[in-house]
């Protein structure tokens, strides 16, 4: 199953990758590179399942060859607009915490080398990186790849951007030569040799509320959010100005009339009779927003059922089950074992 769109994720690093020799490293022959490492001369056009691999056998290769910090540059340059539908996913979210939990949760279930989950301390929040026994040759590279990196989605999703920094990070490995590096981009203090690779934030950052309205964030995120909303730029009928809304501004929005209403500046009997008048009704495009997104969120993230629900501001997962077998005309546990069988099937001999 193509969760999280991994293959784009390392298709769009090994572009990121080569874009960064050329502009920092011009000594670097790239052909070369490719070579050495058996990926072809052309490395950063491939696409498939082995791309996120490919990126770590070249960083690998790229700290013995005069790049020795690397993988924390090319974490430095993360975005949450290379995780698609999960990206959006965290920015529509309710606040940080649920954020959080979705990214890791889904990072987690994706990958064979790292799991990622969120734990609340006295003081802090914490997120940790446990290895597999798969990345311990690399245990390194991998997280200060993952560490920056995944600082980098955090920041995305708190009001002050790139302006946060932790209060601390802990790493398993010895400091290497590079260690200030480390803290130049963290901002933070970096402990090496720590029992445990984590990230800690303040504990008050996991109720804040992420900032709502950065539209184009949120296109950036999906493409299948930008199909959606993609009429609203070329029509001004009501409807699809309130589709746009719902899937632009969800945390204002809130599935509400009244509320969807007064940013739309009407009243909420304007809005109804407008709609009306149009041949739709709001709760009739709610659910047709939360169902479009409920099916890329079941065919393109790892998410759980409770967190899809709790995504689409579902109060009890109960009434998301029901509200989809209704939609669909089958459970959401259904249409996604469903579409996991139809992927194995198409699969190509040898992927994954």
């Amino acid at each position: 199953m193509q969760l999280i769109e991994m293959e784009q994720l390392g298709a769009r690093l090994l572009r990121v990758l080569w874009r960064l020799l050329q502009q920092h490293y011009p000594d670097i022959d790239c052909a070369a590179l490719g070579r050495r490492c058996e990926l072809g001369e052309t490395w950063w056009q491939a696409t498939g399942n082995d791309t996120l691999v490919n990126v770590m056998v070249l960083l690998n290769a790229l700290r013995d060859d005069g790049a020795p910090a690397i993988a924390l540059e090319l974490g430095d340059l993360a975005q949450l607009s290379d995780l698609g539908l999960l990206g959006y996913a965290m920015l529509t979210a309710a606040n940080c915490e649920q954020a959080t939990n979705i990214s890791c949760h889904a990072f987690s279930e994706a990958s064979f080398l790292v799991r990622v989950h969120l734990e609340r301390g006295e003081q802090h929040a914490l997120i940790r990186f446990e290895l597999t026994d798969n990345a311990l040759p690399i245990e390194q590279l991998l997280m200060e790849l993952c560490s920056v990196a995944a600082w980098r989605y955090v920041q995305g999703i708190l009001p002050e951007g790139r302006a946060a920094v932790p209060d601390y990070v802990e790493l398993t490995s010895s400091p290497p030569d590079h260690a200030e590096r480390y803290r130049e981009l963290l901002g933070c203090e970096v402990v090496f040799d720590a029992p445990r690779n984590t990230i800690a934030l303040p504990l008050h950052w996991l109720s804040r509320p992420i900032p709502s309205g950065n539209e184009q964030a949120l296109i950036a995120c999906s493409h299948h959010v930008q199909q959606i909303v993609s009429e609203s730029y070329r029509t001004a009928g009501i409807a699809p100005q309130v589709k746009r809304l719902l899937m632009s501004r969800p945390q204002d929005c809130e599935f509400n009339l009244a509320k969807t209403a007064k940013l739309l500046r009407l009243s909420p009997r304007s809005l109804r009779r407008h709609l009306e008048q149009s041949g739709h009704s709001f709760r009739q495009i709610c659910l047709s927003v939360r169902m479009e997104l409920a099916r890329e969120y079941l065919f393109n993230t790892h998410m759980s059922l409770k967190e899809v629900a709790y995504q689409l501001g579902y109060k009890h997962p109960s009434n998301f089950n029901r509200a989809f077998s209704d939609y669909y005309g089958q459970s959401p546990q259904t249409m996604r074992r469903q579409h996991y069988q139809a992927f194995q099937r198409t699969e190509p001999p040898g992927a994954g």
